[in-house]
């Protein structure tokens, strides 16, 4: 293979150091010889190399595949889509090796000893039944406008036996898409929340905290600047000529928000990331915010501890098929229940009154937090000032990090409160947390009998 653009075009192709670990990472088999990952994603920042990885993940699959093999190419649309497939094509035609075994033509690449095809396929054409995906190299997958395609291609591999579904792309700005989704997902895992070895993730990405003028920062986003392959006064050009939120986005890998969303100082919420641990022997007060089908429900822990800080950990659902699992939350409720001593259960009635009177009669004590503004104001006021102050404390779960940094302030007359802003973003645990500090930070007299309360 050949270099086929910028000043090393036509020089033979020689893969950097992170480009050999990605991909022997990508390739390792497990002790049965079938490939560990079977879905896979991978963020780097504009100017990385993602259509030449691309095109080798593609061309491994059509050449080293199982015979049968089906490779595509799949994008948000057919130009895009056709990026990693044209780079394929010029490979071929570069290759006497490969273009002794492969036949070429406008839209579909052969090997007709193995009888092997790759083709291209877009979201916005109409998608073809009974396919058979051996290999699928979905480029920038933060631009799918639904699932449609994702779900058609991944569901179509099960009857492969060593599928290879691999997403390559830049940070996008909705988490409430298929990307958005398997990047959370693959923060969890590293993050030790949850467990898959079938799921590759690897994701450049500067720390969320950091100046955009740093350049440790622009190292760790871009990993061909390290290599020499990526030109610094051009890193230096685009952080003066692009706006900042563009700059995050496409040449840090980090996910942005809509200008002006923020209700946060820059890192504030980071630097309240701690190894502080609940502790069983004090009280804890937890916020539930319910929802049913759109949104998701979030059930948040918060306790105030000797120290003077509010330690809080979160969990949160989402809907299956447009249905919740409201079982599944009561339960939760239950489990909170005995493992701590919980001196309220704050709920948003909307959704989560016939829950809360079950909860009630169980023996739990049920708050009603109205979400007034006259409430919620003071609520978001207090949860703003301990995040600001440093005196909350939080394990950096990136699922509760998203839904809490996805909220915006709207302005009322009796002041501002949490809202989902333009971005339409699920914030449910920004909410849920709110109403635990308050419960958490209140000052009472009183410990309320096990009941219904209204406040």
């Amino acid at each position: 293979m050949h270099v086929s653009k910028g000043v090393r075009a036509g020089q033979p192709l020689i893969l950097t150091s992170w480009q050999q670990e990605l991909l022997t990472s990508l390739y390792e088999r497990r002790d049965d010889g079938l490939l560990r990952y079977r879905r896979s994603l991978i963020g780097l920042a504009r100017k990385n190399g993602k259509s030449l990885l691309g095109t080798v993940i593609a061309l491994v699959g059509l050449i080293e595949g199982e015979p049968g093999a089906e490779v595509y190419s799949a994008a948000g649309d057919r130009q895009q889509a056709r990026v990693v497939f044209n780079e394929a094509k010029w490979q071929i035609s570069q290759s006497p090796a490969l273009s002794g075994v492969c036949k070429v033509y406008r839209d579909v690449v052969e090997v007709p000893s193995t009888g092997a095809i790759y083709r291209v396929l877009s979201s916005d054409a109409k998608l073809q039944q009974g396919l058979n995906p051996s290999t699928v190299v979905f480029d920038e997958l933060h631009v799918q406008p639904n699932d449609d395609l994702f779900d058609a291609l991944t569901l179509g591999s099960g009857a492969r036996k060593d599928p290879n579904i691999v997403a390559i792309t830049t940070a996008g700005f909705d988490k409430d898409t298929i990307c958005g989704r398997l990047y959370n997902y693959g923060k969890e895992i590293v993050a030790g929340t949850k467990q898959d070895e079938r799921f590759g993730f690897w994701w450049w990405e500067a720390p969320l905290s950091c100046e955009i003028s740093d350049r440790d920062a622009w190292t760790i986003a871009n990993p061909n600047l390290a290599e020499g392959l990526l030109d610094i006064e051009d890193m230096e050009i685009s952080m003066m000529q692009t706006a900042e939120t563009a700059y995050r986005r496409y040449r840090l890998n980090q996910w942005v928000r809509t200008d002006g969303e923020s209700w946060l100082p820059k890192g504030a919420w980071e630097l309240c990331r701690s190894d502080d641990e609940l502790d069983p022997t004090l009280p804890v007060f937890v916020g539930i915010d319910m929802a049913l089908k759109h949104d998701s429900i979030a059930v948040v822990v918060a306790q105030l501890q000797e120290s003077g800080r509010v330690v809080t950990r979160a969990k949160i659902w989402y809907p299956q098929d447009g249905i919740m699992d409201v079982s599944a939350v009561e339960q939760h409720i239950r489990d909170l229940g005995s493992q701590f001593t919980v001196q309220e259960f704050a709920y948003d009635p909307a959704f989560f009154q016939r829950s809360a009177e079950a909860m009630s009669d169980e023996g739990f004590t049920m708050v009603e937090f109205s979400q007034s503004t006259s409430r919620m104001v003071p609520a978001c006021g207090t949860l703003y000032e301990y995040i600001v102050n440093g005196r909350l404390a939080h394990n950096g779960d990136p699922v509760f990090t998203d839904q809490v940094m996805s909220a915006a302030q709207r302005s009322t007359d009796m002041g501002w409160r949490l809202s989902k802003g333009k971005s339409k973003r699920k914030i449910d645990a920004a909410i849920a947390l709110a109403m635990a500090v308050d419960r958490a930070t209140r000052k009472t007299d009183a410990i309320p009998e096990p009941g219904f309360f209204v406040v």
